[in-house]
């Protein structure tokens, strides 16, 4: 009586992983890809609330209420003021050597740029350096 597997029978074995793989690697990297934009997207949530906060404290630094007025507001301003800390702005999408504007930056050091707008404040997160600081 032999002992083992039959060359046939491995191949099938093969086969068979062959095509679960083919099947979990895609939805895997879905899910990845997926969780990546929510923790990216909560990021720039958590870095526009600081930026609320901040002006919440300092008022009299908002832009004057003419529509269309702005001002921008830097990470590091926010880093400063100790309500960010390092680890709270790290980009989670970030790839080493990537040309897609979001993957490119390690860590958030752009600007929350303020504007009057619709009898409101809107903040909304840039990626690039301030020009016009409040």
């Amino acid at each position: 009586m032999k002992k083992g597997f039959t060359l046939i029978e491995l191949l099938g074995v093969i086969v068979i992983l062959g095509l679960i793989a083919m099947i979990a690697i895609p939805t895997i990297n879905t899910a990845l890809n997926s969780s990546r934009d929510r923790a990216y997207d909560e990021q720039i949530n958590t870095i526009e609330d600081v930026a609320k906060t901040y002006m919440s404290k300092n008022s009299l630094k908002l832009p004057d209420q003419t529509e269309g007025n702005n001002c921008c507001l830097s990470v590091d301003t926010l880093k400063k003021a100790g309500l960010l800390k390092a680890d709270d702005i790290e980009n989670p999408k970030y790839k080493k050597g990537s040309t897609n504007s979001e993957e490119n930056f390690e860590n958030f050091n752009g600007s929350v740029i303020i504007t009057f707008t619709n009898n409101r404040y809107k903040y909304e997160y840039k990626n690039s350096t301030c020009t016009n600081a409040c």
